[in-house]
């Protein structure tokens, strides 16, 4: 079964690790909130401030800590505050009185490392009152949300709040689930759902008349962790051009990588994730290997790594694991051959046996999907036959298959299907 995480959710939290110099503190991620009182109360997202060891709020190029009044991970809320008396804050509406193609707005601070920490404002509707799967807690709209918009308001033409921003729909795996990509597929919190997280706090009575009161009444939520010299931990940052969906840690002398890093997060490109040396496993010589998993499947591997405090270990391109590779000396008798997908469909098996076989080899890509316009460069399981003739099938994800037979094998040729192979 393919996770929530990697099939549906994607997680809507900047990460932006930075190191000050003398820093105590290492910027760890943001996201968005809203004042929902006149005395400092402030709704977000749960996933914000998970795992930081400070949470600040920054208002007029001003940051005031946060302190965590209460938190919900099942409704993905959290009530903070921080003392300072806002001029402005949200009344909250009830979604059950919202109706399919209300017209909606979101404000927030999306892909801060990127457009600036500047707040945008998107629309669209609401596209139905339940989340994935009839989920009841979250409703969907079409007001396009990016990485940074976490706990910010989804509000109606009245400037209130009938939502809190959380998450949209995974692009990339619903490409290789569905073979489709998903347009404008994002999801919110209702609002009723905040009752959730308020403990003995009142709601104040709201006083947004406009853009202007609401963009005053929004702000940006900076989560920190320790970074300190004194501190035992590093950071792993993500160049590959990919989100990372996996992180691996374990001593070289494992064998076996053990526990995913990244949790129920995901870990875009340019962006970071701080690890502690104590959530690692021990190692006698403090020498690790580290491994990103993307949404691909693809692998991406540095070896023997040895660890220091506030160490920076940088993924890229470069640091992507052959497929299907191997030191075995008998490679070079085994010839590579790519093969090109244009079925109009995704791939999800290959198989390619001598002709002179009565079955058909394993699957060559294995874990991986091989999209439609992409190509996938495979060794073969066997050196060149007396005639080097092949047979190779692929298989889509509606289970049909597209098969060559007797193809005459040459190192580094290219074998495109089309529809025309479909049999």
């Amino acid at each position: 079964m393919i996770s929530m995480r990697r099939f549906l959710i994607s997680i809507l939290l900047v990460f932006s690790f930075s190191f000050p110099v003398g820093a105590q503190q290492i910027e760890s991620g943001s996201g968005t909130g809203f004042f929902v009182s006149n005395d400092g109360l402030i709704v977000t997202c749960a996933h914000v401030i998970e795992g930081n060891t400070k949470t600040t709020v920054k208002i007029n190029n001003t940051e005031y800590e946060a302190s965590i009044i209460s938190k919900n991970q099942t409704y993905d809320l959290a009530l903070i505050k921080i003392n300072y008396r806002n001029p402005f804050h949200f009344k909250i509406s009830n979604f059950n009185n919202a109706n399919l193609g209300d017209r909606i707005l979101v404000l927030g601070f999306p892909l801060s490392d990127i457009l600036g920490t500047d707040i945008r404002v998107t629309d669209g509707i609401i596209s139905s009152r339940s989340g994935i799967a009839a989920d009841q807690i979250y409703f969907q709209h079409s007001a396009p949300i990016q990485p940074g918009n976490s706990g910010g308001p989804v509000l109606n033409n009245n400037y209130e709040v009938l939502g809190i921003a959380a998450a949209k729909l995974n692009d990339m795996q619903t490409l290789i689930t569905s073979g489709t990509i998903p347009q404008n597929v994002n999801f919110g919190v209702k609002s009723e759902n905040i009752n959730n997280i308020l403990l003995n706090n009142k709601l104040g009575n709201g006083n947004v008349k406009s853009m202007e009161n609401a963009v005053s009444a929004t702000v940006r939520v900076i989560g920190y962790a320790s970074g300190s010299s004194n501190a035992s931990s590093f950071t792993v940052t993500n160049r590959t051009g990919y989100t990372g969906y996996y992180l691996y840690i374990s001593p070289v002398s494992s064998d076996r990588w053990g526990s995913d890093f990244l949790g129920e997060k995901v870990l875009p490109t340019g962006q970071a994730i701080n690890i502690k040396r104590s959530d690692l496993l021990s190692s006698s010589n403090n020498t690790y290997d580290i491994r990103i998993v993307d949404s691909d499947n693809d692998s991406y591997t540095k070896r023997n790594v040895s660890l220091i405090n506030n160490q920076n270990i940088e993924f890229t391109i470069n640091d992507l694991d052959l497929r299907n590779s191997t030191s075995n000396s008998t490679d070079n008798n085994r010839p590579s051959i790519r093969i090109q997908n244009n079925t109009g469909y995704t791939v999800f098996y290959v198989y390619i046996s001598p002709k002179s076989s009565t079955s058909w080899e394993e699957d060559v890509l294995g874990e991986d999907v091989l999209l439609n316009r992409n190509s996938v460069s495979v060794r073969l399981a066997h050196p060149l036959n007396v005639e080097n003739r092949y047979d190779i099938r692929i298989e889509d994800s509606d289970g049909d298959t597209y098969t060559k037979w007797n193809v005459l094998v040459t190192q580094n040729m290219t074998i495109e299907f089309t529809i025309r192979d479909l049999d």
